[in-house]
């Protein structure tokens, strides 16, 4: 590829301690993503493999053994270990790896979500919502990625003949391809959190399941990891577009959000007893347990007594004149219906009592 003599002024020494500086992170990430594996592959072998085929376990294995392979390739593109000399070269797996990298978060966006729907019990409303949220981060991503590599062609790369990388040149507002991600991990952090809340954990922390925990403490630390992630990346592709940095994206962050994808499905496995990963079986196991949290319950301002206690004998402070007025009173306005729906008929009648205050009740016939 010809260089036109104004790259010349940005091949300069900057530009090569930004490209070494790329390429330490971008290793200190892979080495983050395999150390991780290492670490977790006891549990993988307990806790994943026995377990049926579901889509939760495809986009587990595919997020940690495709994209070994694929950060790898990427890591030796950067260091110049697999080029190319053809004209086409960078920019063919330039198109790949975009896509494939924009593949990979969208499946950790995916297992996020259906962690989200599973707090929700599975309602239809929500999966309607977050199908949405979904929906519009994937077609903003996608055609803005496309525009970026129809825009930047095959004369992005200005320095692969020198450097012998596929760093391009990225548009002036190339940043904005981050926004759809972070508005959608903030709405998925919400809306989990409200769920968890709804319930009040919040107040019960101590008492609840263990898988609630697992939830709240797994979703609070990627959250904070996906927060970091897209604002970096905007960070540096809005400072460093021209520059090497911006290749921080296509591992380094990369790396962090499938360690945390992985522990999301890893820390949830290891505290149910199920067989399998589906989402109804989690949102099942998530039900159980916040239907399991203690709830504070105030004493009922209702209690049903025999209408024969309403006698003289049995309750001297009401003379016997007054229950068949207090029935009529019943018979004639409404007593919270909902609270005294009759069961079943009898010749006895219930008598409602307030509690504290005035003790003089009701006789309600059922």
């Amino acid at each position: 590829m010809r260089i036109a003599p104004r790259d010349l002024f940005t091949l300069d020494a900057q530009y090569i301690q930004d490209l070494y500086f790329a390429r330490a992170l971008n290793l200190a990430g892979y080495t983050i993503l395999l150390y991780e594996c290492i670490l977790t592959f006891p549990d993988e072998v307990q806790y994943i493999w026995p377990t049926r085929w579901s889509m939760v376990k495809i986009i587990y294995m595919f997020n940690r053994y495709g994209n070994i392979t694929f950060v790898a390739l990427a890591d030796l593109q950067l260091l110049g270990v697999w080029w190319d000399s053809s004209p086409a070269f960078c920019f063919d797996v330039t198109l790949v790896m975009s896509f494939v990298q924009l593949l990979s978060f969208a499946l950790i966006h995916i297992l996020v979500l259906l962690r989200a729907w599973a707090t929700w019990g599975r309602q239809k409303r929500m999966l309607t919502v977050l199908g949405a949220l979904f929906g519009v981060y994937a077609c903003v991503s996608i055609a803005m990625l496309v525009y970026g590599l129809i825009d930047g062609g095959e004369d992005a790369f200005p320095f692969s003949s020198i450097t012998k990388t596929c760093i391009s040149t990225l548009p002036p507002h190339a940043w904005i391809l981050w926004v759809p991600s972070l508005i959608l991990e903030c709405a998925t952090f919400a809306l989990t959190m409200a769920s968890i809340r709804q319930f009040n954990v919040h107040r019960h922390f101590r008492e609840h399941s263990t898988i609630v925990q697992v939830i709240c403490r797994d979703g609070v630390a990627y959250f904070f990891i996906a927060l970091f992630s897209s604002s970096f990346n905007i960070l540096v592709w809005a400072r460093d577009s021209n520059r090497p940095l911006n290749m921080l994206s296509s591992s380094f962050t990369l790396c962090l959000m499938i360690v945390a994808g992985q522990r999301l499905v890893l820390d949830l496995r290891k505290v149910t007893d199920h067989d399998g990963l589906s989402t109804t079986r989690v949102g099942r196991e998530i039900e159980r347990a916040i239907e399991a949290l203690p709830r504070s319950r105030s004493r009922s301002p209702i209690v049903f007594v025999d209408r024969t206690a309403c006698t003289p004998s049995s309750t001297p402070g009401i003379p016997s004149h007054e229950c068949d007025q207090q029935v009529d009173l019943v018979e004639l306005g409404p007593v919270d219906e909902g609270h005294i729906a009759p069961r079943a008929k009898r010749e006895s009648a219930l008598e409602l009592s307030r509690l504290g205050g005035d003790q003089r009740g009701w006789t309600f016939p059922v």
